[in-house]
């Protein structure tokens, strides 16, 4: 019995010494690269010691915080936002992957013979990618149209070049009428007379003071101040038509294509009444709001 109570007396002690080398250990670190760390509070990366084990992750040969930092391709961004675009990293709050490729900016740009460009600052002419927004083409050239024209296929110097017939015109200096070019400025021909476009519209043959003037039945009107209805000129605007003239829904009414003064005409037989100061009774019209008798 003294034995027995020997022997587990030294398997307590025992116990007692393994775990008191265990604390030890643990107490002294566990070995990450060169140095040590504790395990409770910190972790071991790549073999380097973060004190903050719940916010380390491994990327390619390093270590970062996915917090407040991206790993892409084994590298390490600042940022939450960087991705992968065919191949290459980019940052999604500066760019956009376009067909494969990172791009500045928040959409994706347009494409010129496969090249992308900004059309906000660049020009496609005949597959080539131009600064400037202003480029166009002109045969098989590219012109600035801020500085050049295009006038039959072909590019000349200034921006007010125009054509006219088979030639072309500097509308700063010739005008063009009935195809043909002739010098001076603001003075067209219009029937044989001229006329001057700064003031005056030329119409069937007949010059009108003011812009604008368009063709009417065998007349011209003025659609700023007229009507142009049935091929008939009426003074005001918005002129309907009713039978075989016009009348002015604001102020009239087309009943049986028969034009009445007044608003709300209605038909009653043959003809049309107001029913706000007359009745119709049995096809017929009587003055004033009355029963009618049947």
């Amino acid at each position: 019995m003294q034995k027995a109570h020997i022997r587990f007396f030294g398997l307590m002690v025992s116990a007692v010494i393994v775990s008191a080398l265990i604390v030890g250990v643990y107490a002294a670190g566990i070995p990450c690269g060169t140095g040590m760390y504790d395990p409770a509070t910190q972790t071991c990366c790549q073999g380097q010691v973060y004190d903050d084990k719940t916010k380390i992750v491994p990327c390619g040969n390093s270590c970062y915080d996915p917090s407040t930092q991206s790993c892409c391709r084994g590298q390490i961004y600042d940022g939450l936002m960087w991705g992968e675009c065919k191949g290459v990293c980019f940052n999604r709050e500066k760019q956009v992957c376009c067909e494969g490729y990172p791009v500045n900016g928040s959409r994706c740009l347009s494409t010129c013979h496969g090249v992308q460009f900004n059309p906000d600052t660049q020009s496609c002419c005949n597959g080539q990618v131009l600064d400037g927004r202003y480029w166009g083409a002109c045969g098989g050239e590219c012109y600035d149209k801020m500085t050049q024209s295009c006038c039959n296929n072909k590019t000349l110097e200034g921006p007010n070049w125009r054509e006219c017939g088979n030639a072309c015109y500097d509308t700063e200096k010739q005008f063009c009428s009935q195809g043909k070019v002739y010098d001076g400025k603001g003075v067209m021909f219009c029937a044989g007379s001229t006329y001057d476009p700064g003031s005056q519209s030329c119409c069937k043959g007949t010059i009108y003071d003011g812009f604008g003037y368009q063709p009417c039945g065998d007349t011209c009107y003025n659609p700023k101040t007229q009507t142009c209805c049935q091929e008939q000129v009426f003074e005001g605007l918005g002129l309907q038509p009713c039978g075989d003239t016009c009348y002015d829904p604001k102020t009239q009414s087309c009943c049986q294509k028969q034009v009445f003064e007044g608003l709300g005409s209605q038909k009653c037989g043959d003809t049309c009444y107001n029913p706000k100061t007359q009745t119709c009774c049995r096809g017929k019209v009587l003055e004033g709001k009355q029963d009618c008798q049947y």
